[in-house]
Order: structure tokens, then C-alpha cells, then sequence
């Protein structure tokens, strides 16, 4: 069996030695810029870092198990919309000098609500994937869980929160380097031991079919990632200015590349899901199943799947913390070295006040997970609109997602299929956008 403290001691003894490197920024612009431009290498990384959320750890295992190799075409068909997006605002000047540089040269009221909105996003993204983690601990460690929030949030602040963007990219690049090859070589690896045709055998033989659910249901599953992912995605600066320092010339190459990997990350998951159904008879829940049957795997599964489900989570943490920085930054007055002194403690209360929620949190996390999916959900409704009409506006998006924020909470106390959640928030937040764009 594997020591996992002498592993915790050896990645908490890394951080320490890597401190005295980090942190040591003398201005903001340098925590935020530490490069001009970035070429493609670097480009793919950064954009790919942005889609290592809890949505792309949990939704390939909750869905695959839900709807079998239905979830193999939802998320290649959700990876090709974002990257059709995105590709059109990246050869489209005016829109992105509108989303990027609006909100520097708004009213204080409207630039106050975006701001505000993008960093409840962030905060929304960091307790879910604190939730997560504790989780993960607590099922695989049998261990409190304010012990694993206190490791896996001390190392995302250290590498992330004092690492500013350049920690996020560097160190965040090794580890989505290790995590894509991990998690390929080991599906792979145990493919090969089985045998592709033993697998789809055994699955047959405890499931009716390979692909299950209505069209309904798997409708509503594609809505619900495709949204909640657009949503995390487009309220997240570092995204922004991701996208903002690729080289020009090498933005389409680099959107190309993330969103390949980024594909072939989730049916990586996919396809270690149905392995692990395959090994398992259905009886409850299957989703307890499959973590039943991981914890007491002595296969290299559990292991495998606890530092790449870790290090994503990580990884997402710390790009979402970086924003929210980022977005304290902006709206302090002071010199640049006490703004950026200040901006790390200000970090530092974020982690705190959200590694306390998350325990708090943890034992309900399904009763309050459905608020913040219809909230993302809602978040990317008016960028989506940009491709209808053409326009984007924060004063029209900070209106209509302040009212949906109030709306989700009664859509979700309403609405008991949790799937149905986003497929109805969607449809309302478009009909209310499109009155708030008419009428103001």
C-alpha cells in the first residue's frame, strides 16, 4: 500500500522550498504580465489550464455512468462550440476589445456589478472544487477534512495565489502536462490488460445497452456542461487575458490545440468510466459504486485517479484564485508594491473564508451544487448572444445575471431534476436578456 503522508510530506516540503522564488513581485503589472506575449506553447497551456475545473473531474464520471458513450458525443460536441466561440471573437477585433477593455472604461456602478459578478464566479468555482477536494480526502484518506482543505489550499495559494500568472502558467503546465499523459497512459494501459472486447463485453453483460437515457436526458446533460463550462469559462479574467497575450498569428493554432486536449482530457475520463462499469454490477447508486470501487482497487486506478483528480483541482483553484486577485487589484487605490502586498492578503482571507465554507459545506454539497450550475449557466447566456446579434453590453449583462442570480435560487428550490435545472435557466435567462437589451 502506498504511504500517502511520506507523498503529502515530500509536495508540502517542494512548496516550502520553493517560497523564497515566489511572491517576489515589485508591481502589479508584473504579478499579472510576466511576459508580453506568449507563443504557442505557452498559449495552449494557459487556455487549457482554464478547463481544469471540477466540471471536467465530475461531469465525465457522473454523466458517462448516467448516460453510457452518450457522454463520448456531448462532450466532443460542447469542446467544438466553445472553440467555434471563442475562434470567432478571436478574428473579430471589436468584440474582444469590448469584453476585454469595457470594463476599464465603464461607470463605476456598471464596472463595480461586472467586477462583482466575475469574482462571485471565481469564489462560486474555488468552493466547489474546496468541496471537491474534501470529498476526494475524506473517501480515499479516511482522514478529517480540514486537514486535506488545509494541504491542497496552502499549495494552491503558495504556487497560484503568491505565484501570480506566471506561477499559474509554469508550474500549472507541468502539471497539466502530467495529468494529460497520466490519465491517457493509464486508460490505455488498462485497455490493453483487458482487452478492448472483454470491457464491451462485461458491460453488455450488466447493462442493457451502451448507450442508455432518453433524448431528453441526454439533451439536458449537453445543455448543462456545455453552459456551466461556457459560463466558468467566460466570467474567469485569467481566461481573458489569456487570450489577450497569444501572439496573434498563433491564437487559432493555440485554440485548436487546447481544445483537442482539452477533448481527449474528458474522454480519457469517459473511457475509465465505462472500464470501471464494466467491473461492476449496477445496484443503487452507480456513481457510490464507482467510488466503492476505486477506494478498494489494488490496481493503480485509485492512486491514479486521486493525483490527477488533485492536481486539476488544484490547478483550477488556483487560476480562479489569480482572478480573483486580480480583480482586487483593479479596484484598489494605492501604490503599486502596498496594492500588490495588500492584494496577497486579501488572497489569503479568500482562501481562508472559503476553506471554512467548503467543510462547512462539503455534506450538502448536491442541495447547493444546482444554484451555482444555473448561475454559470446564466453567466454565458449574454456571450452567446454575441453571436446572434452581435452586440455585447455589461450593463445589460450585469442586469440580467444580478436578476438570475436572485431567479436561480427559486429555480432551483422549484425544480427537483437537477438536470433540468440548466435547460430552464438557459431558456429564461435569454428571454430576460433579450427584454433588458429592448427596453433599456
Amino acid at each position: 500500500m502506498i504511504d500517502w503522508y511520506v507523498l503529502l510530506f515530500i509536495a508540502f516540503t517542494l512548496i516550502i522550498l520553493l517560497i523564497d522564488k515566489i511572491g517576489r513581485y515589485r508591481s502589479v503589472h508584473e504579478f499579472t504580465n510576466p511576459e508580453k506575449e506568449v507563443g504557442l506553447a505557452g498559449g495552449t497551456y494557459s487556455l487549457v489550464i482554464q478547463y481544469m475545473t471540477g466540471a471536467t473531474v465530475l461531469f465525465p464520471l457522473i454523466l458517462t455512468a448516467k448516460g453510457g458513450l452518450s457522454s463520448f458525443f456531448i462532450f466532443t460536441g460542447s469542446s467544438l462550440i466553445l472553440y467555434l466561440l471563442v475562434r470567432k471573437w478571436v478574428f473579430s477585433p471589436d468584440k474582444m476589445e469590448v469584453i476585454l477593455h469595457d470594463p476599464f472604461h465603464s461607470p463605476g456602478k456598471i464596472k463595480a456589478a461586472t467586477f462583482l459578478i466575475f469574482g462571485f464566479s471565481s469564489m462560486g468555482s474555488i468552493l466547489i472544487q474546496t468541496s471537491l477536494m474534501i470529498i476526494l480526502f475524506r473517501d480515499f484518506f479516511h482522514q478529517p477534512s480540514y486537514l486535506g482543505v488545509f494541504l491542497f489550499l496552502i499549495f494552491s495559494y503558495v504556487l497560484f495565489g503568491l505565484g501570480g500568472k506566471m506561477g499559474i502558467t509554469r508550474v500549472g503546465s507541468l502539471i497539466l502536462i502530467g495529468v494529460l499523459f497520466t490519465i491517457s497512459f493509464t486508460v490505455l494501459t488498462l485497455y490493453l490488460r483487458t482487452g478492448t472486447e472483454a470491457v464491451y463485453e462485461r458491460f453488455m453483460t450488466h447493462f442493457q445497452g451502451i448507450f442508455s437515457g432518453s433524448m431528453l436526458e441526454n439533451g439536458s446533460y449537453f445543455f448543462t456542461f456545455l453552459f456551466v463550462m461556457a459560463g466558468q469559462t467566460f466570467t474567469s479574467i485569467y481566461f481573458w487575458e489569456s487570450v489577450k497575450t497569444i501572439k496573434p498569428h498563433h491564437r487559432l493554432s493555440a485554440l485548436k490545440y487546447s481544445s483537442f486536449s482539452w477533448t481527449a482530457l474528458l474522454l480519457s475520463y469517459t473511457a475509465l468510466t465505462v472500464y470501471l462499469l464494466s467491473q461492476t454490477k449496477p445496484s443503487g447508486s452507480i456513481q457510490l459504486l464507482l467510488l466503492e470501487y476505486m477506494i478498494q482497487s489494488n490496481t493503480i486506478i485509485a492512486p491514479i485517479f486521486i493525483y490527477t483528480g488533485i492536481s486539476m483541482l488544484a490547478v483550477g483553484t488556483g487560476h480562479s484564485l489569480y482572478s480573483i486577485v486580480s480583480l482586487f487589484l483593479q479596484h484598489t487605490h494605492a501604490s503599486s508594491y502596498r496594492k500588490l502586498k495588500t492584494g496577497y492578503l486579501f488572497g489569503l482571507l479568500m482562501i481562508v473564508l472559503l476553506g471554512l465554507a467548503g467543510i462547512l459545506l462539503a455534506g450538502s454539497f448536491e442541495t447547493w451544487l444546482p444554484y451555482f450550475m444555473s448561475f454559470f449557466a446564466s453567466a454565458s447566456i449574454p456571450f452567446f448572444y454575441i453571436v446572434l446579434k452581435g452586440t455585447f453590453s455589461l450593463k445589460h449583462f450585469s442586469l440580467t445575471i444580478g436578476l438570475m442570480s436572485i431567479a436561480g435560487i427559486v429555480i432551483n428550490l422549484t425544480i427537483t431534476e437537477v438536470y433540468m435545472v440548466v435547460p430552464v435557466t438557459v431558456a429564461l435567462t435569454f428571454v430576460l436578456h433579450t427584454l433588458v437589451i429592448k427596453f433599456r
